[in-house]
């Protein structure tokens, strides 16, 4: 009976181990590193979403398990480079990948660098393996388009772009795998909006409006993305959608709004419909057009009341990154080493005024403000706690500045979580904001020492009684 149930269980585990997907491989110049895949978390924002991590061992072998359940794009940062894979749920793939080059230290700091995008090569790629066919299409599309580019005006360019479409199509249609058809038809479609042969409207009646919605296909939100972008403004230019500009700034109704959008023939479909609404509220946010007030209330209202789970999902992805630091909210929370290799976190300091500082020990905009900030943390050291977030290449240039020089407030390194400066949205060096007791943002960003800063400090102190 004990050998039987032995038995079961081990051909259980041998079958859940091939149910699962994996990535694995080798590079030695990549020993002992910490590789972490991610996805989009949707498809408007840019943020990425883990789905696996691992490190690699002391001869650079890795393997990760992804646990997920329909086909996905997958990458990872490696140094200058970004590589990225299509999985499939249940199937194994070893990658190959080029030898370690790390960023140099301006690239680091650099918010706009642009990694060296690649595809991952697969050692004993079958031939119907779905990133060989997406390759093989990508490569004849690429030609085809290149073909329309070079003589964008000449005659018969129309004809041009139909038969190169009919051929494309046709292309794919020899294989039988719906994502890699789905990628062709998308890429299709962005070609013919490129170079101008199929106006917005016709694409939405045909790519979308009467299609499912692919949501893990990036094909598909290319062309998604191109056809509804500045949707909003174009519509309220019309007859029927000039409503839209009083539905989101004064009533501020997600109701009145879905109202007005109906009015359009190529938004019938409630769940495209909000689709276009929570890419809209994203693009138009920081626009002097429609009230955030109003797109923030509309976003609420439509994640609270859709069916669809993944349009929640993408609702949610949005607000967060429009009002993570909108004063009134809370910042992003990290835990960074100080000068003493301890563990600080942001939350510690509730109860307290925090001044957030981003900088540089070899940045002398950000020298040249120290002095500044030492006078301030020496006048409201009962109610003020500065800290700068050091971005120097190295734990240790951090510590070795702070050695030479007498500054009292707290320095933190941003090596151990370095997306914090992408949660900040940092754009250049120093970068101030204010935080306040409640562990709430006030000042987001907030000026400088030598902008004045402290009159402002004393006033919002006062305002809120605590002077």
């Amino acid at each position: 009976m004990n050998k039987l149930f032995l038995l079961i269980s081990f051909c259980f585990i041998i079958n859940n181990i091939e149910a699962q997907t994996f990535i694995y491989g080798k590079q030695p110049t990549y020993k002992n590193y910490e590789l972490i895949f991610y996805t989009f978390s949707d498809p408007f924002t840019g943020n990425d979403i883990e789905v696996g991590r691992c490190t690699t061992d002391s001869s650079g072998n890795f393997s990760v398990e992804l646990p997920i359940d329909e086909t996905l794009l997958v990458y990872t940062y490696l140094g200058i480079f970004k590589g990225y894979i299509y999985v499939e749920p249940k199937k194994s793939y070893e990658i190959l990948f080029p030898d370690k080059q790390e960023k140099t230290p301006a690239d680091r700091l650099n918010p706009f660098f642009e990694p060296v995008e690649f595809h991952f090569s697969i050692k004993n790629q079958p031939s119907d393996d779905i990133n060989n066919l997406i390759i093989k299409f990508d490569t004849v599309y690429y030609k085809c388009f290149e073909k329309i580019i070079k003589n964008p005006l000449g005659q018969g360019q129309n004809k041009k772009v139909d038969s190169l479409s009919y051929f494309l199509i046709n292309y794919i249609n020899k294989d039988n795998n719906d994502y890699v058809r789905n990628h062709a038809i998308y890429k299709i479609g962005l070609m013919r909006y490129l170079v101008n042969h199929q106006k917005v409207k016709s694409l939405s009646l045909e790519y979308f409006e009467t299609r499912p919605i692919i949501y893990n296909n990036p094909a598909y939100f290319d062309l998604f993305n191109k056809t509804y972008q500045r949707y909003f403004y174009f519509f309220g230019q019309t007859k029927n959608g000039q409503k839209i500009f009083s539905d989101i700034n004064e009533k501020k109704s997600y109701y009145e709004l879905c109202n007005t959008l109906r009015q359009d023939k190529i938004l019938k479909n409630d769940t495209l419909r909000e689709l276009v609404i929570i890419k809209n509220i994203h693009d138009e946010f920081y626009s002097s057009n429609f009230s955030r007030s109003g797109l923030i209330n509309i976003l609420d209202s439509l994640i609270s009341k859709t069916k669809v789970e993944k349009n929640r999902k993408y609702g949610i992805c949005v607000k967060n990154k429009l009002t993570r630091l909108l004063p009134g909210n809370d910042p992003p929370q990290f835990a960074l080493y100080d000068k003493n290799n301890k563990l600080v976190n942001l939350s510690d300091f509730k109860g307290k005024y925090v001044y957030l500082c981003f900088c540089s020990c070899n940045s002398y905009a950000c020298m040249n403000e120290f002095d500044l900030l030492k006078k301030i943390s020496k006048k409201y050291t009962d109610k003020l706690v500065i800290i700068t977030v050091s971005i120097d290449d190295t734990y240790e240039e951090m510590t070795n500045y702070i050695k030479n020089n007498d500054y009292d407030w707290i320095f933190l390194h941003y090596g151990n979580q370095p997306n914090i400066i992408k949660e900040y949205d940092i754009r250049g060096f120093p970068t101030y904001f204010l935080i306040g007791p409640d562990g709430k943002l006030i000042f987001s960003p907030a000026k400088a020492p030598n902008e004045y800063f402290e009159i402002e400090l004393f006033k919002i102190m006062k305002s809120r009684g605590d002077l």
